[in-house]
């Protein structure tokens, strides 16, 4: 089914390397800077929007005219909808997904002993949570940016992924 693959194939590139940026900020600002939680998640989610929105614009959607209030309302729509969803799943998901740490250690052994050195540690019950609350948001984005946001762009017409789905 080669409907959509090469619009799939782009928003996965663009909200992988989007994700990379709101996680970035989530944990930049809630861990080193101690901000609250919920506050850090909607800014990481915000300014991943914004990369968002300008990459699938040019480069999924391929779409050339200037944005439009009423696409620019339609995108915010969608992206509101998406972030209450965000944001709740992640609250809820610290709520129920017990603590637990994930550490990279490298352990020296020699004939006094070990020594145990820690190369990265993450608190697994919050990445799980930023996890979730990331893929329900990304379906909720690619449905609602393909179906109503740049439903009408111009695309190639020897562009594959402009085919309707049925």
């Amino acid at each position: 089914m080669k409907l959509v693959v090469k619009q799939i194939t782009k928003f996965f590139i663009i909200g992988v390397s989007a994700v990379l940026v709101d996680f970035i900020i989530y944990y930049l600002l809630s861990d080193l800077m101690g901000l609250n939680l919920d506050f850090s998640k909607g800014m990481g989610f915000l300014v991943g929007t914004v990369y968002t929105y300008y990459l699938n614009k040019l480069w999924t959607w391929k779409y050339t005219e200037r944005s439009n209030k009423g696409m620019l309302l339609k995108f915010g729509m969608v992206y509101a909808i998406s972030f209450v969803f965000n944001i709740l799943i992640n609250k809820y998901g610290l709520k129920l997904i017990p603590e637990f740490d994930i550490n990279l250690n490298l352990v020296f052994k020699d004939t006094i002993g070990e020594d145990v050195k820690s190369i990265f540690s993450i608190k697994g019950h919050k990445f799980l949570a930023f996890f979730f609350a990331t893929v329900v948001s990304a379906v909720i984005n690619f449905i609602g940016q393909k179906f109503l946001v740049f439903k009408t762009s111009n695309l190639d017409p020897k562009d594959e992924t402009n085919i309707e789905v049925s």
